[in-house]
């Protein structure tokens, strides 16, 4: 029996400890150390990679020691292959926004599905898919500064070294709730820069245990009621053709509307829209697929931090917006 303490103070109140969403999936740092661990391990010759992929996923390949082969998106996201996939390379796949259920099932019928990663960073809510390996980042879906999840059917080693830094980085989130979102912002990039940081560190001891206190079906099941909620009220100015399949604990609503103008009138309104991935523009064609989506997704929040009426007024704002600009 490990030793426990008596009396004292006491600790941040949470409720109580459950289990992991994916309680077989190895806990990490964050999901670029996951990658760069498996590339460590796994060694394979080549990494094909999206030209549509944030900077810190490069930097996990780079640190790995990967040769790097870049692919296209084709008008319905999935991977154009312009030379032969060789046996021994792997190939990394984004479920953009995730809504990318029916391309992962094609995907795996295209290459072997043993050879494929399946990074979820934005898809937390969809279940692992038959592959090499499924990624998720819950920092995006949840209120911890950092965290990565592994989830692989091949042997790991564990990571030596524990993450002991993070609560150095929770700063925003306490400071959100006493000053609001703005006040934190400073703290919140902070907290951004310090998983620059590639290792393969297990998940600190204080981002697990929040972890294991989210109410999971909660959340989800208000991410989808938000999410009905923005298409029934957009779905009529939004040119982004959605999944067929229902999307599952949803990261956003992608709205799609083709004047750059619209993300800087939103955030004017005090709608903050982020920016999926500005340094892409850096390598792709005006006009491709990959410039589409960076210039003109809006990745509109319909997170468990609003309700209904919430909603309702994100509606108006947006409605608004477009208006305006249909009028200019």
């Amino acid at each position: 029996m490990a030793n426990k303490t008596f009396g004292g103070y006491f600790p941040l109140e949470l409720p109580p400890a459950g289990a992991h969403y994916y309680p077989r999936a190895r806990a990490y740092h964050s999901a670029r150390g996951a990658l760069y661990h498996l590339l460590e391990c796994v060694q394979p010759q080549r990494l094909w990679l999206p030209r549509l992929i944030c900077q810190s996923v490069i930097d996990a390949v780079v640190a790995a020691r990967i040769d790097i082969v870049w692919y296209r998106l084709t008008d319905d996201y999935l991977p154009l292959f312009a030379m032969p996939f060789e046996k021994e390379d792997c190939l990394l796949y984004v479920d953009y926004l995730g809504q990318g259920g029916e391309q992962k099932e094609k995907l795996s019928r295209m290459i072997p599905a043993h050879r494929i990663i399946f990074d979820h960073s934005q898809a937390f809510y969809q279940q692992q898919y038959p592959a090499l390996a499924n990624l998720y980042s819950p920092r995006k879906f949840f209120g911890v500064a950092d965290g990565g999840f592994l989830q692989t059917q091949i042997e790991l080693p564990f990571p030596e070294i524990q993450d002991r830094e993070s609560l150095h980085h929770f700063a925003h989130l306490l400071v959100q709730h006493e000053h609001g979102t703005s006040a934190g912002y400073a703290d919140f990039q902070q907290a951004e820069s310090a998983l620059n940081n590639i290792t393969a560190r297990k998940m600190s001891a204080l981002t697990e245990r929040i972890l294991r206190s989210v109410d999971y079906e909660r959340i989800r099941t208000v991410r989808e009621r938000n999410y009905a909620l923005l298409s029934e009220s957009l779905g009529a100015l939004n040119a982004f053709r959605f999944a067929e399949a229902p999307v599952t604990g949803p990261f956003c609503y992608p709205f799609f509307y083709p004047t750059k103008a619209l993300r800087q009138a939103l955030i004017a309104r005090g709608v903050f829209v982020a920016t999926y991935w500005h340094e892409v523009l850096e390598r792709v064609e005006p006009d491709s697929v990959e410039a589409n989506f960076v210039n003109y997704m809006i990745p509109l929040p319909c997170d468990q931090r609003y309700s209904e009426e919430d909603i309702q007024q994100l509606s108006e704002i947006v409605r608004s917006v477009v208006t305006d600009e249909a009028k200019e």
